[in-house]
């Protein structure tokens, strides 16, 4: 069972929420959609957790494909998309991403969870999912926020910027958290890119293949 299996358990059985578990469709995300024309309506939502964004895409046509490390996510998921939906468990660094197939890929609070190396690998299978001028609008933790607002205390950082809790629902889960230059270097082959720091110190990056 992983660390966000055992999370989403005890959130399906008593409604124990963690980190941005309940939260709702970023609004800069509704103004994202509106801003861009989708010809396929195509997106894979990687970390698809509870379902709630691609559920939203679903109401707006798209055809939607999930990944998330966790069963009990999927199951979730599945449920509120019905049989329409391709939806995979699946760990995101390692899960085969069809190239040149999707217009849209979305990842809120999730691709941070590795080491930066193993992310910047992951943007790149991204980029190649995309078809041209395909989207994006992935979030990343910003590092100043993170210790201003003292995430970081009880945490044993094994390199510069990553970091694993000692403590909580997420110990011994790698965590990498960026600065804005480090955003613009990992998201370096894709156009009109698009960074704003929200209210809680994530990084929102929109941007086009």
């Amino acid at each position: 069972m992983t660390v966000w299996d055992k999370i989403y358990k005890k959130y399906k059985k008593d409604k124990q929420t963690w980190a941005t578990l309940t939260e709702g469709i970023h609004p800069l995300f509704i103004i994202f959609l509106d801003n861009y024309d989708f010809k396929i309506k195509h997106v894979l939502d990687i970390g698809c957790g509870t379902g709630k964004y691609l559920k939203f895409l679903q109401k707006e046509n798209f055809i939607t494909d999930g990944i998330d490390s966790s069963q009990t996510a999927i199951e979730m998921t599945k449920k509120i998309l019905g049989n329409q939906s391709k939806i995979d468990q699946a760990d995101m660094f390692t899960f085969k991403i069809p190239p040149a197939k999707y217009d849209l890929i979305i990842s809120i609070s999730t691709i941070h969870h590795g080491e930066k190396e193993t992310i910047k690998k992951l943007i790149n299978k991204i980029y190649r999912a995309l078809v041209k001028n395909g989207k994006i609008f992935i979030t990343l933790p910003d590092i100043a926020t993170a210790e201003q607002k003292g995430y970081l205390k009880n945490r044993q950082e094994i390199t510069t910027g990553v970091y694993v809790p000692l403590s909580g629902p997420e110990k011994g889960y790698v965590h990498s958290m960026f600065n804005k230059k480090e955003v613009e270097d990992i998201f370096y082959q894709f156009k009109n890119l698009k960074i704003d720091l929200d209210d809680i110190g994530r990084w929102i990056i929109q941007a086009q293949k």
